[in-house]
């Protein structure tokens, strides 16, 4: 009986292991895109909605706030189509290519 009290010990703690390095490992692999919302002139837009989508699909947004900033996270590598919203009014849309090596992104509305 003790044996298979140990053994079960043993089976959980593994399990709880392998759990929590899959969950560590699936953090560290999203990426994520942050930039500033900006005009040429450097004026910040706050309070916008940054959105992006993939083949029609939305992957994430975030509302900029008072310092233009916005972070979307839990991204994968691809093409992104980036719109930018104030109220229901389209300010800007473009194409991004996220990569490994590219996370930030200013926006320039103009």
């Amino acid at each position: 009986m003790k044996s298979k009290l140990t053994l079960r010990k043993h089976l959980w703690a593994t399990l709880l292991a392998l759990v929590f390095s899959i969950a560590i490992s699936a953090q560290s692999d999203g990426l994520y895109m942050k930039g500033v919302v900006q005009s040429p002139s450097g004026r910040l837009f706050s309070s916008v909605w940054v959105i992006a989508s993939q083949n029609g699909d939305e992957k994430g947004r975030s509302l900029t706030g008072d310092d233009g900033r916005y972070y979307i996270s839990n991204l994968g590598d691809g093409v992104y189509d980036l719109a930018v919203y104030k109220d229901n009014n389209l300010l800007h849309r473009e194409q991004l290519d996220l990569r490994a090596d590219s996370r930030r992104h200013d926006i320039l509305i103009r």
